[in-house]
Formats: C-alpha cells, sequence, structure tokens
C-alpha cells in the first residue's frame, strides 16, 4: 500500500472508528489482526496485516477465518485489546507508519497500549506498545537489526528515522516545496523524476498524477501546487475508490481518487477503500501463490535432472564394466584349455589367444591361492554375473533417459506457463509418475518446510511405511524397539531399526555419537548404526560395506540392482522438532553404492541372548 492511499484509508478510519471499543481479536493471517469495534452507529471492524505480499490496514473488510492456532503477538492482542477503546490514530507526514492508540475504561486511568503497524520494507511489522512504560509487550515479527533497534518483548520501541527526503505534508506550503523541487528542475530532470527524488512518499503513480494536474508541468511552484491540492483531495475527500488495471487488465494498484492521467478502462470503480484494497490483496495472493509455486516446481525439476544426470553416468560406468563379460568369458577358457601351462602361486600368467590371431597372446590375473581351474571358474562366474548385470543396466538406462526426457519436457511447459490449472497439470503428472519423486521432493511440491536445520543438511532418513523385509530364519520378529542384530566380518556389532518407532529408539537413545550411521538414499527403510569401539570413529571397509548391504536390504530399495546408501556419524543425525516417527536430517554424509545382499541376513545374524 503506497503512502497517499494509505494517507486516504487512515483519514477514513479515523473518521468512523475514533472511540470504538474492541469486541473481539482475530489473527488474520500469519502476521495480522482483525479487530471487531463496537461504534455509536453499530458494528464496523479494522485489518492490519504485516504481510509481505500487501501490507496493509483497512476498515469493514470480511471476517478472515479461523486459524488452527495462535500466535504469540495474536494471544497477546487477544489478552490485551477486548474492551479497550480506540483513542487516536497518527500518521505522521507520508510515513507509512500508523500508531493506534487504546485506552481502558476507568478505574484504570491512563493505562492502555499502542498498537503500532509499520507498513514498510521486507519485514513489515506490527508491535504492541506499553503506554506507560514504551516498552514491547510483543511482537509479529521479532528482529535484532543491525543499528541496535531490537523488536522483541521487554525492549524500549523506537521507531524508524524519519526519510531523509523531506516529507510533503510536513513542508506543508507551496513555497516550501517549491524550494526543495527546484534544484532538481533546474538540474534537467523531468518533472515526474524530480518529485521522486526530491520528496517523500511519492511513487511513480502519484508523480505522473501531480504532473497530469499542473498547468505547467515544467514549472516548480505548478507542481507544488498541484501537488498539495492532490494531498489535500486525498485527506479530505470526497472518495472514488479505484482498482487500478494493468496493460494485461490484471489489478496491480489501488487508489482512494479517480486518477487523470490513466485511460477509464484502466480503472475499476469499488464500493469503498477497504473493499478495494482487499480485490487487491487477493489478486496479489493468488499471483505470489502461482509464482511460489513456480519456484518450487522450478527448484524440484533442477533436483531432478541433477539427480538423473548423476544416476546414468554411473549406469554407464557400469554398463562398461559389465561389458567385460565376454572377454572374462574368454581369460577363463584359456586359462581351462592350457592349464598345464598355468604355475601354482603366480599373480598372472600370459597365454595363446588363438581368437585374437595365430600370434596373439592374452596375459591373465590370477589369484596366487587359486588353482588354475578355480581361477577360470572365477572368470565365468564374473563373466554370467556381468550378463545379468548388462541387462539389468540396460533397462535402468533406458528408464532414466525416459524419465530425464520427461523432466526436461516439463521444464519447457513451466517456462511458458504461468495459469493454476497448467501449473497443476504438471504438479499431477509429476506426482503420477512412479518412483521418481523422492519423499523430500513430495514435501517441496507441497509447499511444506523441509525438515531441515540449516545449512547444507538435507532429510535423509523418511519413515518407512511398515515394516521393511522379512523376519530373519529361526529368529523372532516380534515387533518393539529392540532393533535386529548382526556381527560383522570383522566382529563389529550392527543394529537394524524395525520400523519407524525402532527407528527412533535406535537412533536417539542406543547409539553413540561415535557410532556410525546409515541409510539408503530417497527411498523409506531402517535406520543402521554400526558400533565403534573407541572414539576414533574407524570402521573397516569391509564393515561399512555389509552395513550398507543391510541398510539397502532392510529398505524399499531392496529389488534396486545397485542402491546409494548414505552414511555418517551419528553425531551429525538430528531429530527435528516435532518430526513424524523415524524423519531425521543429516549433514556431513557420504555415499557408497552397494548391492542388497539377502544372505547376510543369516551369515551375520548375532546369537540370541
Amino acid at each position: 500500500m503506497d503512502a497517499l492511499t494509505l494517507l486516504a484509508v487512515v483519514q477514513d478510519a479515523r473518521r468512523a472508528l475514533i472511540g470504538a471499543r474492541v469486541r473481539s481479536v482475530q489473527p488474520a493471517g500469519l502476521h495480522g489482526l482483525w479487530l471487531d469495534l463496537a461504534t455509536a452507529t453499530g458494528q464496523d471492524s479494522l485489518m492490519l496485516l504485516a504481510d509481505e505480499v500487501l501490507p496493509r490496514l483497512s476498515r469493514g473488510g470480511r471476517r478472515p477465518p479461523k486459524p488452527g492456532g495462535l500466535s504469540s503477538f495474536a494471544s497477546a492482542a487477544r489478552r490485551i485489546l477486548p474492551g479497550a477503546s480506540l483513542q487516536a490514530l497518527a500518521h505522521q507526514g507520508l510515513d507509512r507508519t500508523v500508531t493506534l492508540e487504546f485506552a481502558y475504561p476507568l478505574p484504570a486511568g491512563g493505562a492502555g497500549c499502542l498498537l503500532v503497524a509499520e507498513l514498510f520494507g521486507r519485514q513489515p511489522n506490527l508491535i504492541l506498545v506499553d503506554k506507560l512504560t514504551g516498552c514491547i509487550i510483543e511482537a509479529a515479527r521479532h528482529s535484532q537489526d543491525a543499528d541496535s533497534r531490537a523488536i522483541r518483548p521487554d525492549q524500549p520501541y523506537l521507531p524508524f528515522a524519519l526519510p531523509a527526503r523531506p516529507d510533503p505534508r510536513v513542508l506543508g506550503t507551496v513555497e516550501a516545496i517549491e524550494a526543495v523541487l527546484a534544484p532538481h528542475l533546474c538540474a534537467g530532470l523531468g518533472p515526474g523524476v524530480a518529485l521522486r527524488q526530491s520528496l517523500a512518499g511519492l511513487t511513480d503513480l502519484w508523480a505522473r498524477e501531480v504532473v497530469t494536474r499542473a498547468p505547467a508541468p515544467t514549472g516548480a511552484g505548478e507542481l507544488a501546487h498541484a501537488l498539495l491540492d492532490l494531498i489535500h483531495h486525498i485527506e479530505t475527500g470526497p472518495w472514488e475508490p479505484r482498482l487500478l488495471l494493468d496493460d494485461a487488465g490484471r489489478p496491480a494498484a489501488a487508489a482512494p481518487i479517480r486518477l487523470r492521467h490513466l485511460p477509464e478502462i484502466r480503472q475499476e470503480s469499488g464500493a469503498s477503500l477497504g473493499e478495494v484494497v482487499e480485490r487487491l490483496a487477493d489478486h496479489l495472493n493468488r499471483r505470489h501463490a502461482v509464482q511460489a509455486r513456480q519456484t518450487r516446481l522450478r527448484q524440484v525439476l533442477r533436483r531432478l535432472e541433477v539427480r538423473l544426470r548423476s544416476r546414468r553416468a554411473k549406469l554407464a560406468n557400469e554398463s562398461l564394466e559389465f561389458g567385460r563379460a565376454d572377454h572374462l568369458r574368454r581369460m577363463g577358457e584359456i586359462l581351462v584349455a592350457h592349464q598345464g601351462y598355468v604355475p601354482r602361486g603366480a599373480n598372472e600368467v600370459t597365454l595363446p589367444d588363438h581368437a585374437g590371431g595365430p600370434d596373439a597372446t592374452l596375459t591373465i590375473p590370477l589369484e596366487p591361492a587359486l588353482t588354475s581351474a578355480a581361477n577360470a571358474e572365477r572368470f565365468f562366474k564374473a563373466a554370467r554375473r556381468g550378463r545379468r548385470g548388462i541387462i539389468r543396466v540396460t533397462a535402468r538406462l533406458a528408464e532414466t533417459d525416459a524419465d530425464l526426457e520427461r523432466v526436461q519436457a516439463w521444464t519447457r511447459r513451466l517456462a511458458e506457463v504461468s495459469s493454476p490449472d497448467a501449473l497443476e497439470s504438471i504438479h499431477g503428472e509429476m506426482v503420477g509418475t512412479p518412483r521418481l519423486l523422492s519423499p523430500h521432493d513430495r514435501v517441496a511440491l507441497d509447499g511444506s518446510p523441509p525438515a531441515v536445520r540449516s545449512g547444507s543438511k538435507r532429510p535423509a532418513a523418511h519413515p518407512p511405511p511398515g515394516r521393511v523385509g522379512k523376519a530373519s530364519p529361526g529368529r523372532s520378529r516380534a515387533p518393539g524397539l529392540d532393533p535386529r542384530r548382526f556381527v560383522s566380518s570383522d566382529g563389529f556389532s550392527i543394529l537394524v531399526g524395525r520400523d519407524t518407532k525402532g527407528n527412533d529408539h535406535l537412533t536417539i537413545h542406543l547409539a553413540k555419537s561415535q557410532d556410525l550411521w546409515l541409510h539408503v538414499q530417497g527411498h523409506s527403510g531402517s535406520h543402521v548404526v554400526v558400533r565403534a569401539p573407541d572414539r576414533s570413529g574407524n570402521i573397516p571397509r569391509r564393515t561399512l560395506i555389509q552395513a550398507a548391504q543391510l541398510a539397502a536390504y532392510y529398505s524399499q530399495a531392496r529389488d534396486h540392482g545397485k542402491v546409494a546408501v548414505d552414511y555418517t556419524l551419528r553425531k551429525y543425525v538430528r531429530k527435528p522438532r516435532k518430526a513424524k516417527p523415524g524423519l531425521v536430517t543429516i549433514s556431513q554424509e557420504k555415499t557408497i553404492i552397494v548391492s542388497p545382499d539377502k544372505s547376510l541376513v543369516q551369515k551375520l545374524a548375532a546369537p540370541e541372548i
């Protein structure tokens, strides 16, 4: 709300509401109040909103919906204001700070409070101030400015410093305003620019209106006279509230009077100042919601593209590795054909390779502890695994390429659309695509704040919907907080959570700060903890791999060929306030790629006690 429109709104409220008694107070959004007032002529209302989209003050607006909860500021206002009467509405010059003074009936005497509305800047605010002490009772936003202007309870309230440019209402006379304007006009500035740069409270809209109303817009005296006449008209009325439209016919601003420099087609009349201001606010809030949704979609799509490109690069590397299956099989066949020429205990051997030509040879690496036949079987087994792997990797590469193409198509569409229906269509397609979005992506798309505390921390362990995996043969699968217990090949204890509550119990109550904590990346699953014997936190590589394989197996990714598992020390795992069971945030994490291994469940199972 610009300063001149606010001037008219304050004058309107002052005429109608001085002496009114506060009947009730209701929150209006996160940073606003709606006052139900009893006046001499009946019932009225006043809305004060320190909203980033359109901070405003309006009279006679509709009652806002009941909130789910009360902020500390709304609670203080509901405790203090009912029963008080509005004694004064102070608005100094064209400043966008309005002070409402409330007093209580006798015997309270001079006791009362001030409600200060700072309706400007990126952090507009509403502040309750004790009238006797001048200290802040509560505020919609708490802050500690660099200039030591603290906005928090029990601190003295310090008003903002007045703007450096003079206020035309404070100057008050044609001569005073002319003296301020003349140097800027003499410097060659246009009249509109000179008005904006020399005087406070004038936007481009009102500067152009002053220029239009001035009979000789190049003279400082004529401009000063037109400006004072315009301010007087806005201050005293009669008002003709207008909703101003941009070139595309969308609401862009509100004005208390008809503007001469705009065509009538771009001005819609309104029943009252409050009604026009609320119509503008409704449009701006809808546009802000659309822009916020576009931003969320754009951020998620950017993350998806980065993730899919990374996955594709890893799959391409796996494809190259599995592509060596024929070469491995050939080495096995050459070893079988030349068993008598392979010395026992050798690290490698060079043998004829007839498939490569009459004089071709092939150097084959060997395991010294194995026989020639066992080494050949080792190559045959690796070749069989490679042939199976190449089929799986090829399918996943095709799936990843399709997902990447889909994400890029959504990104192109998002850059071209802005309607809520088009955004909803893209959102629905993204949510409906199987296995594309992680739980963190879904939270971000819904506009909920992710479970992140600060810095680079991100949601890691999402609660599994139920039990993941079947119980180990021969072991009890009784539910409860007690984790599954395993012992690694190096003798380290590995604990695996059974369900969401068991995950919380394991991570928060059982694990120590130096223990290693693991969880599958991007899927629901169990928390896994490797007990560290000392504060060094050193865990053997084989134990890390086995713990990661268990984390992959006890997750919804158990059927995937390769699974990314995040790991970090327990001291870098945090439980967000009011987070669902099993949901934590992590930092300082690293990632390891493993294959889920069902055989480890029996192989590493700890004996029952």
